[in-house]
């Protein structure tokens, strides 16, 4: 072999090498890791949603890769007293804006809540979210805890099914899951001392006549309002949401 010829391959080598470390965040699904999140077993009752084949949703799968990312705990192993976790997915393109607001009520009554805002990298070809950059901060509401947990309490936000089960969902749907849409999708984690759910939401402008998508998005209005986040397609409900006023 030529002396040329070994110049070449090894800069073709190191060229190579480049290009498979810039990938990082892109397509390629070389480096990213894609498997199935491990659920806690443990003693605590926990409803969590799948598809006909067993499989679990999609969106509880990313969930659980920002958990880890993040360095947060797994709810699913309980809380005493109350966490909620409302995350915000917005799937416009491979770069994606995304948050998350963590509620927590301890067993001495005692409330705060974090909010991470995040910039994930979505790969579609194994189902999978990087978090490229964050920012953390502590938030609470204009209102009070008192009158923010007495809304969630009042609305029953807590024990809502996910969306996809809704026997208006189906109906509308045919029977199929409408995931053919780059909306605002909201799941959220409820996790107490015996127990811990997911469950999910999305495209709540066409399901905004059900009863549990249009409770939800009511609140949700609400407590960002309170909390003090950027505002979500207030506009289709022809009104403002002020405060105190979830129903």
């Amino acid at each position: 072999m030529t002396a040329i010829k070994q110049i070449r391959i090894i800069s073709l080598i190191i060229l190579s090498g480049l290009i498979l470390t810039g990938c990082y965040n892109s397509l390629l699904p070389i480096r990213i890791p894609s498997k199935k999140p491990k659920i806690p077993e443990n003693s605590i009752k926990k409803d969590i949603p799948r598809y006909e084949n067993g499989d679990l949703f999609a969106y509880y799968r990313f969930t659980k890769q920002k958990q880890e990312q993040l360095g947060l705990s797994a709810p699913e192993n309980g809380y005493d007293s109350l966490m909620i976790r409302f995350w915000y997915s917005y799937p416009e393109n491979l770069n994606q804006y995304a948050e998350l607001v963590e509620l927590k009520t301890d067993s001495k009554g005692k409330t705060s809540a974090d909010y991470i805002k995040m910039l994930n990298f979505f790969n579609p070809t194994r189902l999978y979210e990087k978090i490229n950059r964050h920012y953390d901060t502590i938030v609470s509401p204009k209102c009070g805890w008192t009158t923010l947990i007495d809304s969630i309490q009042q609305l029953g936000i807590t024990t809502l099914p996910t969306q996809e089960f809704l026997p208006e969902y189906i109906e509308i749907n045919k029977g199929e899951r409408d995931y053919g849409n780059t909306f605002m999708t909201v799941c959220i984690e409820v996790s107490t001392k015996y127990e811990y759910r997911f469950f999910q939401y999305n495209n709540f402008e066409k399901y905004k006549n059900i009863d549990e998508v249009n409770r939800l998005y009511r609140f949700l209005l609400f407590f960002r309002e309170q909390m003090g986040l950027r505002e979500n397609d207030k506009g289709w409900y022809g009104e403002e949401i002020t405060t105190g006023n979830t129903q």
